[in-house]
């Protein structure tokens, strides 16, 4: 009995017939692939991944966005600090510190160190600021207020500065109009500037010596009485965009908030990865494609793999203990304990599985004719490496470096250990310089208060770092389609 097709189903693609078992009549049987319910799942799942991934990036930009408007649309007030050599010292130097050194030992009672995370602290006529707490030891940034970073002597009392010593020298009654300030107030005012004394802000109109003449109860806030021996004078700072991008120093606590210091030292770890990760990723993954026969590439690629997923902090601890103690033999004692070469040269090495692996891919997917046609012209393996399979995977090649990029200007922990903290505008990658995940990090961990002006600026921080990280994803993307070769 022959068998009979239907023509209905036939022109539409979708079926045909064939006997049933019985061999007694004609049935259709589709030809479409049935769903299993595991791939349904599948998709839904990757779905349900899908829109997550989008609402969080929404909710991220959103955050970030909302904060760092309100970052630069708030007024910073700056506590205006004056010299304070009549008050008991807190602490005494233990050592000579020159005018470069930020780290040192110190002598006080007691057994924690009596200075916190963000605190202004003077020494003779230096005004300084605590950037990190040791045991016995603290780390600062030098001439801060406008004044001068000079050298000190062992045994030089330190004084720990507060919002209190600075104090009106007359009563202000609501009724006031000018304000004495004491003799040696240590700041000089502008007409202009914005005060706040306790809660009622108010604005400079007219200097006369020592004498302020104010605008009183600006921004709604109560007019009140002021005692002499009362609150402290705050300065109004305020954060412009102009100043974030081009400003050269970043110490929110005094109303400086230069984005360059963090950003430089981000952009020069960057750079040093790169040198180090590109050169070695891409003669990994050029040996394993090209040269490597299957059982050294069996060996190899797990070995990589096996680089890629040691945590961070233990490759931070390995440029600590290992890569800067190697480069200060190297090079002597020019190397800092903490330096931007070792975090760089580190990180680097982080990256070599990123960019092998991608690049890898890239020059796999050459495909084999390009080769044969190669060598059938007489060129050598390395000629067909570097003139045919290099350039037919270039768009690949550049795409992993790019992500390797934003990879590298990410990273945390590697710089918040190896690279030193607080913020330095330097091109010496010998010294020690912080980044701006590594100041993230630093100031969330440490004694800061929630709305302050340090606390506002870690979102401004972090969109900058998100706007880095969106550009160069999308220039990866733009120079693959754009050198992508199809065959």
């Amino acid at each position: 009995m022959e068998s009979q097709i239907d023509a209905g189903h036939v022109a539409g693609g979708i079926g045909t017939s064939a006997l049933d078992r019985a061999g007694k009549k004609n049935t259709v049987v589709s030809l479409d692939k049935r769903t299993r319910p595991f791939e349904l799942f599948i998709s839904a799942l990757l779905m349900f991944c899908g829109v997550v991934s989008i609402f969080t990036t929404i909710g991220i930009v959103y955050v970030l966005g909302q904060e760092a408007i309100g970052f630069f649309d708030n007024r910073a007030f700056v506590l205006a600090r004056a010299p304070v050599a009549d008050a008991d010292p807190s602490a005494t130097l233990s050592v000579n510190i020159d005018e470069n050194e930020r780290q040192f030992s110190i002598g006080f009672e007691g057994d924690r160190v009596p200075f916190n995370n963000e605190q202004f602290i003077q020494i003779g006529t230096e005004t300084m600021q605590v950037v990190e707490r040791g045991r016995m030891t603290i780390t600062v940034e030098r001439g801060v207020d406008g004044t001068e970073a000079i050298a000190h002597t062992s045994d030089e009392s330190i004084f720990g500065m507060t919002a209190e010593q600075i104090k009106p020298q007359n009563d202000v009654t609501p009724e006031a109009t000018t304000i004495e300030l004491e003799e040696d107030f240590g700041r000089e005012f502008a007409v202009g500037d914005i005060i706040q004394l306790e809660t009622e802000i108010m604005r400079v109109t007219e200097i006369n010596g020592d004498v302020l003449t104010i605008e009183r109860g600006l921004m709604d806030t109560l007019i009140g009485d002021h005692d002499a021996n009362g609150g402290s004078i705050r300065l109004e700072d305020a954060v412009t965009v102009g100043e974030f991008i081009t400003g050269t120093q970043w110490s929110p606590q005094v109303g400086q908030f230069g984005i360059w210091p963090l950003l430089n030292s981000t952009l020069l770890i960057t750079g040093i990865a790169l040198l180090v990760a590109v050169p070695v990723g891409l003669g990994a993954a050029i040996y394993l494609s090209e040269y490597a026969d299957r059982r050294v590439r069996s060996i190899l690629k797990p070995i990589l793999e096996i680089l890629a997923g040691i945590p961070t902090v233990v490759f931070g601890f390995f440029a600590l203990t290992f890569v800067t103690p190697g480069l200060q033999l190297f090079f002597g004692n020019d190397v800092g304990f903490y330096n931007m070469l070792s975090a760089g040269i580190v990180v680097g090495i982080l990256l070599v599985p990123m960019i092998s692996s991608m690049s890898e891919d890239a020059l796999s997917a050459v495909p084999r004719s390009l080769r044969e046609a190669s060598y059938g012209l007489g060129a050598t393996r390395l000629e067909t490496t570097v003139k045919v399979v290099l350039p037919a995977a270039v768009s690949g090649i550049i795409a992993a470096v790019i992500l390797a990029m934003s990879r590298a200007v990410g990273e945390t922990m590697i710089v918040a250990i190896a690279a030193g903290s607080g913020p330095n505008f330097t091109f010496n990658v010998f010294e020690g310089a912080e980044t701006i995940t590594g100041h993230i990090a630093r100031i969330s961990s440490g004694d800061i208060t929630y709305n302050s002006v340090a606390y506002n600026s870690l979102f401004a921080l972090g969109l900058v770092l998100f706007l880095i990280t969106l550009i160069l994803n999308i220039i990866s993307g733009w120079i693959s389609r754009a050198l992508r070769e199809e065959y």
